[in-house]
C-alpha cells in the first residue's frame, strides 16, 4: 500500500511540475490555470473520455480551449481542477455573433491600401472624450473602433480613471477643421456625432502595465445609425480569418499632434508589416512582457510630430473589406525601427462576442 501511495505521489509531483512549464490562463469560471495540451490536463481529459457528456461539459471544454493555439494540431486548454461550470446554465456566457454586422455592412470598400498621406478617415474610427477635474470635456489621445450599432472596441487602459472620466465618444471625426466648427458642444455637426457612454466593460484579467488582456468595450447610450461617415469595422471571424501570417500586411491609424493641445490632433494612416513575437521580444524590454495575445507590427519610418494611438486600430484588407487585426495597447511613439504592440483581436474575439448584448 505504501508503495502504491509513493508511486501516486511521484506521478502527482511530476504532473504538477509539467503543468507549471506552461503559461498562465483563466478558464470559463475565471479560475487561474495553465494552458497545456488537453491530454495532459487530467480533470478535462477525464471528462473527454466519458461516453456521455452533458451539454454544459461540452460548452465548458470548448470555452476552456486556449484561443491563441487554435491553429495548432495539438489542442491546448486552460487546465485547473474544474471539470464544468460552477454557475447555473442561465449564468453561462454564450457567444452571440448575430449582433455583429456581416461583410456587406462592415469594413467598407471605398478605401484601399496604399495612400500613405493624411486622409479623410476610416468611418469606424472613434474619439474618446473625458470630463476632467475642471469640468471640461477633452480628448486624451485615446481612440476606438465601432463594431456595431451600440459598441466601441478599445483598450482597457483607456477606460481607467487615470485617463479621466469617460463620458462620451465622437464618431465621424476625420479632420481638425470639422472639429473646430463643432466645439460648441453640438451632439450632431458636419457629419460628426457625439454619443454619451452608457456602460464600459474591461476584461476581468486586465492588470496595469503590459497586460495580455488589454481590451475593453464601450456600450453607447443609444444605437447609432450607419452613414457614409459612420460605419463599423469587421472582426476577423466575419471573413473566416483564424490567424495572421508572420509578415502580414496591415494598415494602422493614429493621431498626429504637431502642437498642443491634443484637441488639435489630425489622423494619420500608415502601412505596417507584422513582426513575429520572438523578433519583437528582442526589441522590447523586459522580454517577458509579450504574450500570445499580443500582435507586433512595424510602423512609419519617419513621423513629423508625436503619435497618440491608445486603442487605435491595426487593420488588414481581407476579401474586399477592412478587418480589425489589432488594437494599439502600448501606444505609438516616433522611435525608429521599434515595433508597435497591439492586442491581437483574434485572441480576444470570443470575449467580445460573450460580452456584447442587444
Amino acid at each position: 500500500m505504501k508503495v502504491i501511495a509513493a508511486v501516486l505521489l511521484c506521478i502527482l509531483i511530476n504532473y504538477n511540475q509539467a503543468i507549471l512549464r506552461y503559461k498562465t490562463c483563466w478558464n470559463p469560471n475565471q479560475t487561474e490555470g495553465r494552458c497545456v495540451p488537453i491530454k495532459l490536463c487530467l480533470p478535462l481529459h477525464s471528462v473527454l473520455v466519458k461516453s456521455n457528456l452533458t451539454q454544459s461539459e461540452i460548452e465548458f471544454i470548448r470555452n476552456s480551449r486556449c484561443e491563441s493555439d487554435q491553429s495548432n494540431e495539438t489542442i491546448f486548454a486552460c487546465c485547473t481542477t474544474d471539470k464544468d461550470y460552477n454557475r447555473t446554465p442561465d449564468q453561462i456566457p454564450r457567444e452571440d455573433s448575430s449582433l455583429l454586422p456581416d461583410r456587406s455592412i462592415c469594413g467598407g470598400d471605398q478605401l484601399v491600401p496604399g495612400n500613405k498621406t493624411i486622409f479623410s478617415g476610416f468611418p469606424w474610427l472613434v474619439v474618446l472624450q473625458y470630463r476632467i477635474s475642471s469640468g471640461e470635456i477633452k480628448k486624451n489621445g485615446c481612440m476606438g473602433s465601432l463594431i456595431n450599432h451600440r459598441y466601441v472596441l478599445t483598450v482597457a487602459r483607456c477606460l481607467s480613471k487615470s485617463f479621466g472620466n469617460l463620458v462620451s465618444v465622437q464618431l465621424g471625426e476625420h479632420g481638425t477643421s470639422a472639429a473646430e466648427d463643432c466645439r460648441n458642444g453640438s451632439l450632431e455637426c458636419n457629419g460628426m456625432l457625439r454619443v454619451e457612454v452608457e456602460d464600459i466593460h474591461i476584461h476581468v484579467n486586465f492588470t496595469r502595465g503590459f497586460s495580455e488582456y488589454d481590451i475593453g468595450l464601450i456600450r453607447l447610450e443609444r444605437e447609432v445609425a450607419y452613414t457614409p461617415n459612420i460605419r463599423p469595422v469587421c472582426l476577423p471571424s466575419t471573413v473566416g480569418v483564424q490567424h495572421w501570417e508572420v509578415h502580414e500586411e496591415f494598415t494602422g491609424a493614429a493621431w498626429r499632434a504637431n502642437q498642443t493641445p491634443i484637441d488639435s490632433l489630425v489622423q494619420l494612416k500608415f502601412e505596417a508589416t507584422g513582426v513575429d513575437l520572438d523578433s519583437c521580444r528582442s526589441e522590447i524590454l523586459p522580454l517577458d512582457t509579450l504574450h500570445e495575445s499580443h500582435l507586433c507590427a512595424n510602423g512609419p519610418k519617419e513621423v513629423d510630430g508625436c503619435l497618440w494611438s491608445f486603442g487605435g486600430p491595426l487593420m488588414a484588407f481581407q476579401e474586399g473589406v477592412w478587418v480589425l487585426g489589432g488594437i494599439a495597447t502600448f501606444g505609438l511613439a516616433s522611435i525608429p525601427k521599434k515595433p508597435y504592440i497591439y492586442t491581437n483581436v483574434i485572441y480576444i474575439e470570443s470575449w467580445i462576442k460573450q460580452t456584447i448584448r442587444p
